[in-house]
């Protein structure tokens, strides 16, 4: 019988392996109800600051939830020719539950300070994924966990990549969803 954590790791090698995503890739996400209008050509910029090795592993993650589907495929596009930067795309409705993309993910980048960011970074930080957001979310979060949690203040690609590559060094935590 599998114990928790285990079945969260089963969870997620099943998510990648749906999404044909490399088990050892960095997986980076986005999602655009969480979208402000220059997050496409910030995650286009920063790929060009991240270093090789990062970059190298790197698959971006959109999840749309509205009519961003050009949007999401111009960014897969760019990305795969000018940076070997696979971007998977799936289109949600608003009734589906995001934390079954969050097993698959290993960061998630958040812009915006509204309720449905916050919502979106507690559930994130919740299922095990660490996340990139704003101060005016960070300091609305009482959770035990923010050690996963980078504060972006500027909209800049290098800052961003700079977190990107700290946060890679982390190893994914399967149990931080069971303790919170």
């Amino acid at each position: 019988m599998l114990n928790e954590r285990d079945k969260q790791r089963q969870k997620r090698h099943r998510k990648r392996f749906e999404a044909k995503i490399d088990p050892s890739a960095i997986v980076v996400a986005f999602n655009n109800h969480c979208l402000n209008a220059d997050l496409f050509s910030l995650i286009y910029s920063m790929l060009s600051d991240l270093p090789d090795h990062i970059r190298l592993k790197t698959h971006l993650y959109g999840i749309d939830s509205g009519d961003f589907t050009d949007d999401f495929m111009d960014l897969g596009t760019k990305t795969f020719i000018d940076y070997s930067v696979p971007l998977h795309y799936v289109k949600i409705d608003g009734q589906y539950e995001l934390s079954d993309h969050y097993h698959a993910i290993d960061i998630l980048i958040v812009t915006d300070d509204n309720e449905p960011g916050l919502t979106t970074v507690k559930s994130a930080l919740t299922a095990g994924c660490s996340v990139i957001t704003n101060s005016k979310n960070s300091d609305r979060i009482n959770l035990n966990i923010k050690e996963r949690l980078r504060i972006s203040e500027r909209q800049c690609p290098m800052e961003l990549s700079k977190h990107i590559a700290a946060l890679a060094a982390q190893r994914r935590k399967f149990d931080c969803a069971l303790a919170s």
